[in-house]
């Protein structure tokens, strides 16, 4: 299966923090599974480290790399595919996520329960 990383799913993995991961470890580490991680996730990353919110090495891309998940850019249909999305979350960067997921046939693999009912 195809899965994209939400940033707090990522940024628990990079810390190899299993207790928070729960069920998202067997996932993350079944190489059955090919896992993404897409560019909104580093913009969001960037934008709450820039504001003192948010601890990351300053080589997070690399990081990112090196822990064996590819990166994904934003395109111009998952754009499109966020106009459809029904008004269920607010955050820009979660609605981005969940257009890039359903454009591209991916699940994502968030812990926030407002963001899977997109996929019900």
């Amino acid at each position: 299966m195809k899965y994209l990383l939400d940033t707090c799913v990522l940024l628990w993995a990079l810390e190899d923090n299993k207790v928070k991961l729960g069920k998202c470890l067997d996932i993350i580490v079944d190489h059955h599974n090919y896992v993404a991680v897409s560019v909104v996730t580093y913009w969001e990353i960037v934008i709450k480290k820039s504001l003192g919110k948010l601890n990351t090495p300053n080589d997070i891309v690399a990081v990112v790399e090196e822990s064996g998940f590819d990166w994904i850019n934003l395109e111009t249909r998952h754009i499109a595919q966020l106009e459809k999305l029904p008004k269920l979350h607010n955050d820009p960067f979660d609605r981005l996520l969940v257009a890039q997921a359903i454009a591209d046939g991916y699940s994502l693999l968030t812990v926030d329960s407002e963001l899977t009912s997109y996929f019900k």
